[in-house]
């Protein structure tokens, strides 16, 4: 598709913002805008262009739209990796953004992901549904036996911990 000199114009805007942005943030980029616009569906696009036409991109494209397109990672695992390519980048809307960067079954989370994850646990008290939902969950399941390795690796977590609280308490 022919991109008209308006909507190239607000592409290359969208482009070099994006992308100095996640080189402050640290992140590798290797993405040309060529690569950029070849992330875009044809609709994608072509509706942009409607935009741009109607005078309207501005409010269609707004920070507080969550059907506005936005460029981000392809998935969670993606994110991981570091490198905001081709291969690891996507243009969709800000509510698709949200959902497919989201940690999935089976993706490792990053040690940044578990700290925040543990900083916001941390001194939340469960109430009493929430600790009748979970052993309401764990009746009837089986758990597995522990296996020898599974033993010498808890007990030399368990050591280690009160190592630490006895070398704090010095």
């Amino acid at each position: 598709m022919r991109l008209s000199a308006e909507l190239r114009e607000y592409l290359q805007k969208w482009f070099s913002t994006s992308t100095a942005k996640k080189r402050k943030d640290g992140i590798q980029v290797d993405l040309t805008f060529k690569q950029f616009v070849g992330l875009f569906e044809k609709r994608q696009l072509t509706s942009l262009q409607k935009s741009i036409d109607g005078k309207c991109l501005f409010r269609v494209q707004r920070e507080d739209n969550p059907l506005a397109y936005v460029l981000t990672w392809r998935s969670y695992t993606a994110c991981s990796s570091g490198v905001f390519s081709e291969a690891t980048a996507t243009v969709c809307s800000r509510l698709k953004s949200a959902a497919i960067n989201k940690p999935q079954p089976g993706d490792k989370l990053r040690p940044s992901h578990c700290e925040n994850i543990s900083t916001s646990l941390t001194g939340v008290a469960k109430t009493e549904e929430h600790c009748a939902n979970i052993s309401a969950a764990k009746k009837g399941r089986q758990i597995a036996p522990w296996t020898p390795a599974r033993k010498k690796a808890r007990s030399e977590q368990r050591r280690a911990r009160e190592a630490a609280k006895r070398a704090a308490t010095v």
